[in-house]
């Protein structure tokens, strides 16, 4: 997976892989490991933005993965609890769907939703502007070849070009 992923991103950002006692934290409140490709994104480009405007977090980062998890999805929680279309595969797991980045243009946040095998996982867009979602089969590593290899972005996200930028004051090097 990461070598699809420096294919789809280029050159890694990132050279210092988080510590396994941080992954271990987030799988732990999680309840089950992560995808292996999301795991490669966030040590490769993690603490940083792509696109100019998708944050995506990592665990020793400015603002730690796990606190951004845990905050994100009570926001998501309460944000959504009372809409009625939500997608059949996110309100079975409603409380296992996993926020993993950020769009800090509108406040869409992209979710890990659960599949039925250990290692399936789904992307779903949950957009804040209008309580919808886009459904991305396929993990991390499909979601962004919708936008690097289409150019098919979520609804209201700027279409610009792939573009990577650490975050200010980030204690990653």
């Amino acid at each position: 997976m990461p070598d699809s992923l420096e294919l789809l991103l280029g050159q890694r950002e990132r050279f210092r892989l988080a510590p396994p006692g941080s992954w271990r934290l987030v799988e732990d409140w999680i309840g089950r490991k992560l995808p292996v490709d999301y795991k490669a994104l966030v040590d490769g480009y993690g603490d940083g933005i792509l696109w100019k405007h998708l944050f995506v977090p990592h665990p020793e980062g400015v603002d730690p993965l796990l606190k951004f998890m845990q905050e994100e999805q009570r926001d998501f929680h309460a944000a959504y609890e009372n809409v009625r279309n939500i997608p059949t595969e996110i309100r079975e797991s409603w409380d296992r769907v996993v926020p993993w980045a950020y769009h800090d243009w509108n406040g869409d946040v992209c979710l890990l939703v659960p599949g039925a095998g250990p290692d399936q996982w789904d992307i779903a867009v949950a957009f804040r502007q209008c309580p919808e979602f886009m459904w991305v089969e396929g993990g991390v590593t499909g979601f962004l070849r919708l936008l690097v290899e289409e150019s098919r972005f979520p609804r209201g996200w700027p279409v610009t070009d792939l573009q990577w930028q650490s975050m200010p004051d980030s204690p990653l090097v």
